[in-house]
Formats: C-alpha cells, sequence, structure tokens
C-alpha cells in the first residue's frame, strides 16, 4: 500500500517538474524575441537612410527666412547646393562673414541645417520653387488687390514701424488673434478696413509680398513727388527750384519773427500748432496777431500754405531770438541802416 503511494508522488512531482522546466524554458526563448522587437527604436533616424526627417522639424518661418538669405547671397547659395555639408566647415562659414552673422543670428535655421544639410537643402529648393509658383499666382492675384488697399496698410505700417517689423517677418501673425490683440492700433486699422482685413488673412504672405512691391514702387514715386512739392514750395519763399534767397520773403519772415520774438505766448501757442495761425476763432481771441496778419497779406498766405514750414524757417526763429541768431544781422535795421553822417 504504502509502495503504490510512493510511486503517484512521484509521479505527481515528475509531472510538476516537468511543467515548470517547460515554462522556464519559453521565457528563456521569447527573451530574444522581445528584444528583437525593440530594438529598432535605438536605431537613430540618419541610420535608416536618407529619407529627410519630418518637415515638422523645420517651420515654414525657417525655410522662408534661409531662402531669402540665399537669395541675397547667390554665390553663397551656389555653393551650398553644390556641397550642402560645406555648412559643418569652419574654415568655409569663416571665410563668408554674412553667413556666419546669418548663423549666429538663426539658431534654429543653423541646428537644422548642420544636423542634416542634404535633406535641409532639398526642403529648401522645394519651398524655393514653391515661392515661385506663388508669385507667379501673385502676379494675377494683385489684382484684386486695390491701390486704395496697399496704400491703406503701406501708410499704417509706415507709422508702426514695430508692427511692420514683425509681420514682414511672419506674415502669419495677422492671423494670431491673442497677437492682433495685443496690438490694439492694428486690430483697430483692420476693423476700419474690412476689406484690406479680408485680403490680407486670405493669404498673408501674399499680401505683404503686394505691399513691400507697392512700398518700393509706389513709395519711390511718392517721395519723388513730395521732393518736387518741397522745391516749388521753396522757390515760392526763397525765388527759385533751388531755394536760393529772396530779400523780399527774408524780410517777411524777419518781420514775423520779430512780431513773435514780442509776443511770446502767441509764439509758444503756434509753435506747438501752428495750424492756429489760420483758426478764426484763435485769430478772434488774439486781435495783436491777427491786425498784424491783416497788415502783412503775403505772410498770412505763406502761413495758410504751410503753417509748419513758416514756423520751423531759419529766419522765423532768428528774427524771434529762438533760432541762431546771424551777429552781422542787428534786430533795428532800419536804425543800423542809416549812414553814419547824418
Amino acid at each position: 500500500m504504502d509502495t503504490a503511494i510512493k510511486r503517484r508522488r512521484a509521479t505527481t512531482l515528475s509531472s510538476i517538474s516537468s511543467v515548470l522546466l517547460l515554462a522556464l524554458a519559453m521565457l528563456l526563448c521569447t527573451g530574444p524575441v522581445v528584444s528583437a522587437q525593440t530594438s529598432p527604436s535605438a536605431v537613430p533616424p540618419q541610420s535608416r537612410g536618407d529619407n529627410d526627417r519630418s518637415d515638422n522639424d523645420t517651420t515654414r518661418r525657417e525655410l522662408a527666412s534661409m531662402d531669402r538669405f540665399l537669395d541675397e547671397h547667390p554665390e553663397i547659395a551656389e555653393q551650398l547646393r553644390q556641397d550642402p555639408s560645406r555648412i559643418n566647415s569652419r574654415e568655409f562659414v569663416e571665410n563668408h562673414p554674412a553667413l556666419r552673422d546669418y548663423l549666429r543670428d538663426h539658431p534654429n535655421v543653423r541646428e537644422e541645417f548642420t544636423e542634416n544639410p542634404n535633406a535641409f537643402m532639398r526642403r529648401e529648393e522645394r519651398y524655393d520653387r514653391q515661392e515661385d509658383r506663388e508669385r507667379d499666382h501673385d502676379r494675377d492675384r494683385d489684382r484684386d488687390l486695390t491701390r486704395k488697399d496697399l496704400q491703406e496698410m503701406d501708410r499704417f505700417l509706415d507709422h508702426h514701424r514695430e508692427v511692420a517689423e514683425q509681420l514682414r517677418k511672419d506674415p502669419s501673425l495677422i492671423d494670431n488673434r491673442e497677437w492682433v490683440a495685443n496690438h490694439p492700433e492694428l486690430r483697430e486699422f483692420l476693423q476700419k478696413n474690412p476689406q484690406v482685413r479680408e485680403e490680407f488673412k486670405e493669404n498673408p504672405n501674399a499680401f505683404m509680398r503686394a505691399e513691400e512691391r507697392y512700398d518700393r514702387h509706389e513709395g519711390d514715386h511718392d517721395r519723388d513727388h513730395d521732393r518736387d512739392h518741397d522745391r516749388d514750395y521753396n522757390a515760392r519763399i526763397g525765388g527759385d527750384r533751388n531755394g536760393n534767397d529772396n530779400d523780399r520773403n527774408r524780410a517777411e519772415f524777419t518781420s514775423f519773427g520779430q512780431f513773435l520774438g514780442g509776443h511770446s505766448n502767441v509764439a509758444t501757442e503756434l509753435s506747438n500748432d501752428p495750424s492756429l495761425a489760420t483758426n478764426k476763432e484763435y485769430l478772434a481771441t488774439h486781435p495783436e496777431l491777427d491786425q498784424y496778419l491783416k497788415a502783412h497779406p503775403a505772410m498770412s498766405q505763406q502761413l495758410t500754405a504751410n503753417p509748419q514750414g513758416v514756423m520751423s524757417s531759419n529766419w522765423v526763429q532768428q528774427g524771434s531770438g529762438t533760432g541762431t541768431k546771424q551777429p552781422t544781422m542787428p534786430k533795428e535795421m532800419p536804425k543800423e541802416e542809416k549812414p553814419p553822417n547824418q
């Protein structure tokens, strides 16, 4: 009886041992498989082939920045396109100060470029081709942008340099509600100019390129016109288009300056706001100025045409004593002009 029991126990223990050994063997066999499955994640991206990484690592802004730089430096662009690895040559970079300074000022571009030069240049070339297509499209689209829209935007940007600089670097900021809210002048401008807002938001990059073209071409034309206008004004007050002195006008301006020198309150108020000289209500409360201008109609005309120009005239300032006086010009000209023997 005891012998039979012992045999059954031995058989049971043998079975349990076999199961445990089988389980242990299975664990040992699956270890390498798990290791083999997890190992590819440790392989760096570069070892998987030259597949340009993810374009998400390089923003459109960085590509646009590098594209502008290469457009402005065609020699550097040609050499880098021939051999992108030159970007990692310290000697090459040092021999091109413009590139050195650019990389220093744009660390994100430098990091992306030096990490994988070939992939970066391919993305830049794709961006450049896309830009060409967009420029062709812009020429057709500019017809939808009226001169008035561009003129309004150009005028606003001329008076808000910080906003202009940021929008030219990144036109997409116009779609950033938080950024616009932090610039109340821009927000109010867009509210008052819905056509500009619509055109700008539809394609920020195209709109800013159109505005920059307007600024270069039309702005130069307007500045030339302003210079001609200034010459014409100088001709009226100075005798010719080069602004040469005219004794009669010089006497008028000097006389007005002397009047202001004797009426300091009027002089201060007109200096702060020259347009007051043509304000009827102001003249009514300052009869001495009103009487002077009635007695000097030529000066009244000058103030009506350009009050700011009159008040900033050296002759007026010298006459009033607020400008640099010429030692050879005494205050009382009539007395000084009398012959000594009279």
